[in-house]
């Protein structure tokens, strides 16, 4: 039987914040905070096995933001590839989400060297 695929948000202590269908919402920021990167970090939940962790960016909550709200979008069938208009991070959790390693792979170029052409 298929399980319906989740994402998870995770503090950096492991913690669970939040889980379900994209887009998740972290709530209980307070406004004028500076969220380091790496203070979240995002999973892909398919048939109950969960990715590798991937560091959530840096972003601020602003007076107007707070609550926060928080998109975490992965494609698990491959439909949309990244491109070099994504970040990093958005590129890894691509690769993450399709099981390619990308171990050593730091700099964007070869990162999406690693995405299939077809």
């Amino acid at each position: 039987m298929i399980m319906a695929e989740t994402f998870k948000i995770y503090k950096k202590d492991g913690t669970k914040v939040v889980e379900g269908v994209s887009p998740l919402t972290i709530i209980g920021i307070a406004a004028d905070t500076q969220v380091a990167k790496g203070d979240y970090k995002a999973v892909h939940v398919v048939n109950g096995i969960e990715s590798a962790k991937v560091d959530i960016p840096a972003f601020k909550i602003t007076a107007a933001q707070a609550p926060a709200s928080l998109s975490i979008s992965f494609d698990a069938e491959g439909d949309v590839k990244p491109t070099e208009s994504n970040t990093v991070d958005e590129i890894k959790a691509w690769l993450t989400a399709h099981n390619i390693d990308f171990t050593g792979k730091t700099i964007k170029a070869d990162l999406l060297a690693l995405v299939p052409t077809e």
